[in-house]
């Protein structure tokens, strides 16, 4: 794993929670984080592909996460656990651009998920993306596990 990936990722994470939490525009809550974080070129572009990415799709990857975790409704889930299924899901089935691994972008979110997220977060989050890639492995091939 990339340590400027992670960095951009917890990035993605923070300015996700942030805007789901509030009223506050994404791209003012964007480019402070790019600032305070004080990302390259490259992990700016990282880190807007996958905010944009992922907020344009939000309401397609809250359904993939209801479908997966039925006992959760996206709008009862911690804020931290949603955010960083929605990068991850979004990664995974569709993000065609960056074709991460499907081991690493698991990993890497159950990282985040113990670090920034409850005790039970890095379970929850490991067994939710695990049921998505059974279930929609056929879109998820084209990425080696």
């Amino acid at each position: 794993m990339s340590y400027l990936r992670h960095r951009t990722r917890i990035a993605a994470l923070q300015v996700l929670f942030e805007i789901d939490a509030t009223d506050h525009a994404i791209d003012v809550v964007l480019e402070r984080r790019m600032e305070s974080d004080a990302l390259n070129p490259q992990a700016q572009r990282f880190l807007h592909h996958l905010v944009l990415g992922v907020w344009e799709r939000r309401q397609y990857l809250d359904t993939i996460i209801e479908e997966s975790a039925p006992n959760w409704p996206v709008d009862q889930m911690p804020g931290i656990d949603k955010a960083i299924l929605r990068i991850a899901l979004f990664e995974l089935l569709l993000d065609e651009t960056e074709q991460t691994p499907i081991k690493a972008v698991i990993n890497e979110a159950v990282e985040i998920a113990k670090r920034f997220g409850s005790e039970n977060s890095g379970r929850f989050v490991n067994g939710v993306l695990g049921t998505v890639v059974n279930r929609y492995r056929k879109e998820t091939t084209r990425k080696s596990l």
